[in-house]
């Protein structure tokens, strides 16, 4: 058995193949690699993409994206990695022709307007932003692919996971983990939303957990609808600042950017997803674990 990863260097991808173990792992990405089976390439460029799906791949990991900042700033860059390049990898499956299983990481920013608090599965996708329209047009084609036998597909949505270690990219909720990550490596940091700004979080082994659980439920369980929002507690950038203030050696400053700041009014502030938690997904217990997590993970690195 071999399992594609693509967003392999990426933060969640590099640790999800690290969790999976390496030996039957395929992974791909435009970033620098160590791992076993490296495959450099771009997801944008068509016959790459298709020429990822052989006969020996039985299950798909399509996490490489272009994330929401990026997406917005650059329409057409965001159109081909985010949407383009996961129909060319259906498309691969399809002809490949025995339907393997497909886990996507798609995402909160599916939702946007007038949103009740907490967001549930009841909660109508209208998303505000390109990011977010390419995930749910993926949802959607990864529910076709299935009905007709394609592949076996089940998409994530997540909400912001936390920490990302090193330089940040461009996500719109990159402050979360800068806000976490930067005092506690000893650096200032000033914060681009107000301290009371919250937003759906959870830890990255918890997302770990999720892909992995997600590729071995069974497809009668998930029915027709393949799409699964993952439960995310509501951590303001106060508590996040709280909760590392005692051990952290830098400081944090509140400086709202307004544009930012309007983004960030108008996310899920947290998601609760009865569906996730029957199907056995598990939610981060508190901002206080998600950052045990991450200096655990620090000191093992």
């Amino acid at each position: 058995m071999t399992i594609l990863v693509t967003g392999a260097a990426g933060y969640i991808g590099s640790a999800l193949v690290r969790s999976l173990g390496e030996t039957d792992v395929l992974a791909t990405d435009q970033g620098e690699m160590r791992f076993r089976q490296a495959v450099t390439g771009n997801l944008a460029y068509p016959p790459f993409a298709r020429s990822l799906v052989t006969p020996q791949v039985d299950v798909v990991f399509h996490l490489a994206s272009l994330v929401s900042g990026g997406a917005e700033q650059n329409f057409e860059l965001g159109t081909k990695v985010n949407l383009d390049a996961t129909r060319d990898l259906l498309e691969a499956c399809r002809l490949a022709g025995h339907r393997p299983k497909f886990v996507f990481a798609s995402s909160i920013a599916v939702y946007g307007g007038e949103l009740p608090d907490p967001v549930t599965d009841e909660t109508p996708a209208a998303p505000r932003l390109s990011y977010g329209t390419h995930k749910l047009v993926c949802e959607l084609l990864i529910d076709d692919y299935s009905r007709r036998g394609y592949v076996d597909g089940r998409a994530l949505r997540l909400p912001t996971v936390m920490v990302r270690p090193g330089q940040a990219n461009t996500a719109v909720s990159g402050w979360a983990s800068a806000l976490i990550r930067e005092p506690l490596a000893g650096r200032d940091y000033v914060c681009p939303v107000g301290p009371e700004t919250r937003m759906a979080c959870l830890s990255l082994a918890r997302v770990v957990a999720a892909f992995r659980h997600a590729a071995e439920l069974p497809a009668a369980e998930l029915g027709a609808r393949r799409t699964v929002l993952l439960t995310g507690i509501p951590v303001s950038a106060r508590q996040m600042w709280d909760a590392v203030r005692g051990r952290a050696r830098g400081q944090v400053s509140f400086r709202p950017d307004a544009e930012l700041q309007a983004i960030m009014d108008a996310v899920p502030k947290a998601t609760l997803s009865r569906r996730a938690q029957a199907l056995g997904f598990r939610a981060s217990a508190s901002i206080d674990e998600i950052v045990a997590e991450y200096l655990q993970q620090s000191r093992e690195d």
